[in-house]
């Protein structure tokens, strides 16, 4: 059974990373059903598999419980949300069969994501399983408060840092900024927003910077962190202090998350290269005299 949970496992990856299985002649659509659930209610969900051989086939459905972190697989009835109404299926050669399964929670599980798949496996006649031809279904259940019901998922509970990392060299290195997004929720989340870097004059187009371009899934308890470079220099920025001004959204709903912090001009620096420039000069000026003086005196 541990051999037959870490092939299925395999083969579901394979699928939602749209790989094709080897000698597989099925397909299932879609890969990936996210739904939204109040406490205490059930629904119905599909998936549709397509048999690509010439001739019938019979396949098993079993519902597991799904770690996204660690990709295990696990039959633990407790958080198995899936009912099928039968074990197996008949699908005619070259053909669809609309797999319809219901949702249904236990009463006990808190608000927040949970993640099962609907494993569907070719057996033989002997009933032997086909596990290079098993394919999977993810399903994301988000349960919500039923007062929550009409707004769907809704949380809060994400906390955004942005901070300079290193202010760079005008015109030689760039500013380098670093945000942080934390998911506190129990729900999964799909940070996205936008940074933008302005001078408090407004004197130039603001420079814009996107946050999770990559789209990457943000699990409960994770940190999403990434460093990025804002490259274009003006040279007001030597003399006007800049803004950050970030806006972020969890990818759950329309609220957002706004963070804004300072970046310092230069003037500090040019003042003190100045007066470096001055006293670099003056000495220079001063050691130039004393060594003409010294080869004055050495004429006579």
């Amino acid at each position: 059974m541990k051999f037959l949970k870490i092939l299925i496992t395999l083969t579901f990856i394979y699928t939602i990373l749209g790989i094709p299985l080897l000698h597989a002649g099925s397909s299932i659509d879609p890969a990936i059903r996210r739904i939204t659930l109040a406490q205490g209610e059930r629904m119905y969900g599909s998936v549709v598999y397509k048999n690509g051989e010439n001739k019938d086939i019979q396949v098993s459905l079993t519902p597991y419980t799904y770690n996204p972190k660690t990709d295990e697989i696990t039959e633990d009835k407790k958080n198995i949300f899936l009912k099928v109404d039968t074990d197996t299926i008949k699908v005619k050669a070259n053909s669809s069969y609309n797999i319809k399964y219901e949702i249904f929670p236990l009463s006990n599980l808190p608000n927040g994501s949970y993640f099962n798949i609907l494993a569907i496996t070719p057996v033989t006649d002997a009933e032997n399983v086909k596990i290079n031809l098993s394919i999977s279904q993810l399903i994301i259940l988000d349960i919500v408060d039923p007062n929550d019901q009409v707004r769907g998922v809704t949380t809060t509970q994400y906390s955004t840092q942005i901070e300079v990392k290193r202010r760079g060299i005008p015109f030689i290195l760039p500013t380098v900024l670093k945000y942080s997004i934390k998911n506190n929720s129990n729900y999964l989340l799909t940070p996205q927003g936008r940074i933008d870097v302005f001078n408090e004059k407004n004197s130039y187009k603001p420079t814009y910077l996107y946050i999770n371009e990559e789209g990457k899934d943000l699990y409960p308890g994770e940190t999403l962190e990434k460093e990025v470079k804002v490259p274009t220099w003006y040279i007001q920025d030597l003399f006007i202090k800049r803004f950050v001004r970030a806006q972020v959204y969890n990818g759950v709903d329309n609220n957002a998350q706004d963070i804004e912090i300072e970046i310092n001009n230069y003037i500090f620096e040019l003042l003190a290269l100045l007066i470096v420039i001055v006293i670099g000069t003056l000495l220079s000026k001063s050691v130039a005299q004393d060594f003409a003086k010294k080869r004055n005196s050495l004429k006579k």
